[in-house]
């Protein structure tokens, strides 16, 4: 859709989150890091991801993660959004994101409702820039893991209610040693997020009107599976 349209009534939910992507706005503003590495001659590289939230409301809402195959050289076992490299062909990020979705998780783009690019994202310590992008679909699509080197399981992790994103048992914060390393997200059945894709989850549910990590919360050590 384009930042003119309308969005769709049920999707209302999603608030001044949808106004954000439609005007290409920042997600997380963040200074360049002045010990990061240079661009390469040919630039940073360029990723995408795709932020997929499902559901009529806060309520029933849930966001797609994905575990990481465990044999990758890079970040095996952690938990990611669906996305990746911006390939050559690709027309935008947003075709990219869609395109790394379903060749990893099987997600057809005719069950999303594309409501948005945000502002491209430079990552600490890295030569990159990473778009999210917004999409939204009334009911959670049937997803599953199409690419079990790259992907270890596909997962729905609710917005609200007991094991979700804002249950205060599941909220932390993160440190390496004695370095702090922002908001922790520790899920059931052993799904652990950290680093830039909790710092992206954090600042979603504060766009949701939902509370980001708040101050005062426990600060729990990074285990070794998933510092890798």
């Amino acid at each position: 859709m384009s930042a003119g349209t309308e969005l769709p009534e049920a999707a209302r939910f999603l608030g001044s989150l949808a106004d954000g992507a439609r005007r290409g706005e920042f997600l997380v503003p963040r200074e360049e890091d002045p010990r990061a590495p240079r661009p390469g001659a040919g630039g940073p590289r360029r990723s995408a991801v795709l932020l997929l939230i499902a559901g009529t409301g806060l309520e029933d809402a849930a966001l797609v993660l994905e575990e990481r195959g465990h044999a990758l050289r890079s970040q095996p076992g952690q938990f990611s959004l669906p996305g990746g490299g911006i390939d050559a062909d690709d027309p935008s990020p947003v075709h990219a994101a869609l395109r790394e979705a379903h060749e990893e998780t099987g997600l057809h783009p005719a069950e999303v409702e594309v409501l948005g690019a945000f502002a491209p994202i430079p990552m600490p310590w890295r030569d990159q820039r990473v778009t999210p992008v917004l999409g939204w679909a009334p009911r959670r699509p049937r997803l599953g893991v199409q690419d079990p080197v790259e992907v270890e399981r596909v997962v729905w992790a609710p917005l609200r209610g007991p094991g979700s994103l804002t249950d205060p048992d599941r909220r932390f914060r993160g440190a390496l040693g004695d370095r702090a390393v922002g908001p922790v997200f520790d899920l059931p059945d052993g799904v652990f997020v950290w680093g830039f894709t909790a710092m992206i989850l954090d600042r979603v549910l504060t766009e949701l009107g939902l509370e980001g990590t708040p101050p005062g919360v426990p600060t729990v050590q990074i285990p070794p599976a998933f510092r890798r």
